[in-house]
């Protein structure tokens, strides 16, 4: 797997960040991934996917810094 790259940043509105944050929260919450899901979640296999930890810490991360336009 490649080394990860920084990504470009996204300006979001709130519809956008609340989407984004419950999108975080049901993946915490799967019991299982789908596997589209699942390669979205890896770029194809190219990443690992976040811990419930590392997701739980994305999301205050984004709640925190906001993103709506």
């Amino acid at each position: 797997m490649s080394a990860p790259q920084p990504s470009k940043g996204v300006i979001l509105d709130r519809a956008e960040l609340a989407t984004v944050l419950a999108g975080l929260r049901l993946l915490q919450a799967a019991q299982e991934v789908p596997a589209g899901i699942t390669d979205i979640q890896t770029d194809c296999g190219e990443v690992e996917p976040l811990s419930l930890e590392q997701i739980d810490a994305l999301f205050a991360r984004i709640n925190e810094e906001g993103g709506a336009a």
